[in-house]
């Protein structure tokens, strides 16, 4: 736990930081952080065999008391971002890679705003709709609309070997776009689908290539090319979501503020991140976005109290019988107490 009499005066060093900042920005043009950059402060993130200790311990405890699941189960990662020193980094199965079903959905809302940042998408009232709807509605046919903004596609029949590389092209721009601020283990090329015949022709075209690197290892009478997340590199995409570095500032603001939780106004939440962290601290400022599907329970954001400490946490649960506890929200309650000083009760 940190130094509470340290975060206070934090407190007052952020507040007049972001009066600063505000100020700056009458004066100062919005930049794009550089994927140069990005990829330099990643790199530097350390191993913490103190936070790695704290998770565990947390999550050995939780797992004994929700005896459905297993070690195997679970992927999870951590990133404290302290900022007094570098960020930290602890995880459990953090580079095993899994199905994220709605959790990819944040990495458009980000792509979308980078496009934006670059100049080369224009955000006009019925994609900031669809975004919308996407982010805090975690709609599937929006999020078709976007990927379809993004990667300049549409739905429609299998198309001829010639025109299928050209779509095959333009659906890996987000994945190439996050290879530049050194991502290289989120495969995200696919909308999600509700399975009410919105998959075909094309789309299903593409989920069959199995010659495209990085999708979900497929089991018999699965899809070869199955979009894929692991823990620890989502948790470093929401860190540089977090400190301004994926996007310039005015944008990842706007996308932390789509994502913005509160489980009092979604009481869905509760067993999420924004539950736990609500039951630590009523002011906590809590940016996530959950998935759910079949065996997968899901969950990523970051967490940040007023003295300016904040973690990431991504967490990934897959298991058979399906989970739907309270894992998530019961660990991001221990990682507050734990990394920003609040004191809500363990349950």
């Amino acid at each position: 736990m940190r130094d509470p009499a340290g975060s206070a005066a934090r407190a007052v060093l952020v507040r007049a930081a972001r009066l600063s900042a505000v100020l700056a920005v009458l004066v100062t043009p919005v930049r794009a952080a550089g994927p140069a950059e990005a990829k330099a402060w990643l790199a530097a993130i350390e191993r913490s065999p103190d936070l790695q200790k704290k998770l565990d311990a947390a999550v050995d405890a939780l797992l004994a008391r929700n005896p459905q699941l297993r070690p195997e189960n679970v992927r999870l990662s951590v990133i404290d971002l302290d900022p007094s020193g570098r960020p930290k980094i602890a995880d459990r199965n953090g580079d095993r890679p899994t199905y994220p079903a709605s959790v990819v959905k944040f990495v458009y809302l980000m792509a979308a705003f980078a496009w934006k940042d670059q100049e080369k998408l224009e955000i006009d009232a019925t994609l900031d709709r669809d975004l919308r709807e996407m982010t805090y509605a975690s709609s599937n046919d929006a999020t078709q609309r976007v990927v379809a903004r993004l990667t300049g596609t549409s739905p429609g029949p299998e198309l001829s070997p010639e025109a299928y590389r050209e779509f095959r092209d333009r659906r890996l721009m987000v994945k190439r776009w996050l290879a530049t601020l050194g991502i290289e283990q989120l495969h995200a090329m696919h909308p999600t689908y509700n399975g009410n015949g919105d998959l075909y022709g094309r789309d299903r075209q593409l989920l069959q290539d199995g010659s495209i690197p990085g999708g979900l290892p497929a089991k018999p009478g699965e899809y070869p090319n199955r979009q894929a997340m692991t823990a620890n590199e989502t948790a470093r995409l929401l860190a540089l979501l977090a400190t301004d570095r994926a996007l310039s500032p005015a944008s990842s603001a706007e996308v932390r503020e789509r994502m913005r939780r509160d489980s009092r106004k979604q009481p869905h939440l509760v067993h999420r991140i924004a539950g736990g962290a609500r039951r630590c601290d009523a002011s906590l400022e809590i940016v996530a976005k959950t998935g759910t599907w079949g065996p997968i329970y899901a969950d990523a954001g970051f967490v940040r109290n007023a003295a300016g400490d904040s973690f990431v946490l991504a967490a990934f649960i897959d298991s058979k019988p399906p989970y739907r506890g309270s894992f998530i929200a019961d660990l991001t309650l221990r990682l507050s107490q734990e990394l920003l000083g609040c004191d809500g009760a363990a349950r």
